[in-house]
C-alpha cells in the first residue's frame, strides 16, 4: 500500500494558540492520519505551524485540510512542496 504524504503550513491567531493547536491535532487524530512532523514557532502575530502528515489516501489529507480550514483561529493553510518541507 502506497502512503501519501503532505505538508501544511498555517498560522494560528494569538487569542488562544495552544487550544487551537490542540483542536487541529484532534482533527488529525480523528481522521487516523499519521503525524510525521510538527513544528511550531511563536511570532508577534500568533503561532506558525508546520505539519507533515501521511495517510493511505490523498482524499483523507484533503478532508483534513478542509476541516482545519473550518477551525476558528486558523488562518489560510498552504501546502508546502517536498523540498520546502524537508528544511
Amino acid at each position: 500500500m502506497e502512503i501519501t504524504q503532505k505538508s501544511y503550513r498555517f498560522c494560528i491567531e494569538p487569542d488562544a494558540p495552544i487550544a487551537t493547536l490542540e483542536s487541529a491535532l484532534q482533527v488529525v487524530r480523528r481522521l487516523e492520519i499519521e503525524l510525521r512532523a510538527l513544528r511550531t514557532t511563536a511570532t508577534p502575530h500568533g503561532m506558525e505551524v508546520q505539519m507533515r502528515l501521511a495517510a493511505p489516501e490523498e482524499d483523507i489529507l484533503t478532508l483534513c485540510r478542509m476541516r482545519l480550514h473550518n477551525l476558528i483561529g486558523i488562518l489560510p493553510i498552504r501546502e508546502m512542496k517536498a523540498a520546502q518541507a524537508a528544511t
